[in-house]
């Protein structure tokens, strides 16, 4: 039987986002809106593990602030969490400032990359609740997770790392460090698109979450 499979998407971004490119066993989760959470990171946290407790062991995926996620409900249930799969995965500071992230979010819309109806929704998300947006982002942005990677790699859980070239926020130094600190197999896309790439290649997308 074909284990079910979970992916967290970034900050910001609905499971509609993900959900086009995913294998058939996999869902994409719908995160609580920046206005649910407050912008602490901690009430995604205790959603997530909520999510898990529902569905029981599950493979367990996610992308930037979701990848950051997903490692810390293998920290809260280890025993919920057949492996993992981490997409440009936060969990080590950025350096990137948040209005070259915005610019390049801009630019994205302009060339197409979103679509429509998904952008305009997530947009409206954050001028709902501006400050918490902006909250949570720096939060993201100061995330150290070395301690829980430590964590991780001591309980056995197998791991997938996957960066990508053109990547500027969660760049390919920072992926492999992660990887690194977990002990997880690391894998690099050599792909436009930057942070979202996943957007231009959906196929290559759903290929490499099902690895393993």
């Amino acid at each position: 039987m074909v284990s079910r499979g979970l992916f967290v998407p970034g900050w910001g971004a609905p499971a509609a986002l993900y959900a086009p490119g995913l294998p058939a066993s996999w869902s994409a989760a719908e995160p609580p809106s920046f206005a649910a959470s407050g912008g602490r990171l901690r009430e995604y946290r205790r959603w997530l593990g909520a999510e898990l407790r529902r569905r029981g062991p599950s493979q367990l995926g996610g992308h930037s602030m979701g990848a950051a996620l997903a490692i810390l409900a293998a920290i809260d249930a280890p025993e919920l969490v057949e492996r993992l799969v981490l997409v440009a995965p936060a969990g080590l500071p950025l350096a990137k400032p948040i209005r070259s992230s915005l610019a390049d979010f801009v630019r994205q819309l302009a060339d197409g990359a979103y679509p429509p109806r998904t952008a305009v929704n997530a947009a409206a998300a954050v001028a709902r609740a501006p400050l918490a947006a902006l909250a949570l982002a720096r939060e993201i942005r100061r995330l150290d997770l070395r301690r829980e990677c430590s964590r991780l790699r001591t309980a056995g859980i197998p791991a997938l790392v996957v960066g990508c070239s053109t990547d500027t926020l969660v760049t390919c130094d920072r992926s492999r460090a992660l990887a690194a600190e977990l002990g997880a197999t690391y894998e690099e896309v050599d792909l436009a698109g930057g942070h979202m790439w996943m957007l231009g290649d959906r196929e290559l997308f759903g290929a490499v979450v099902s690895r393993f």
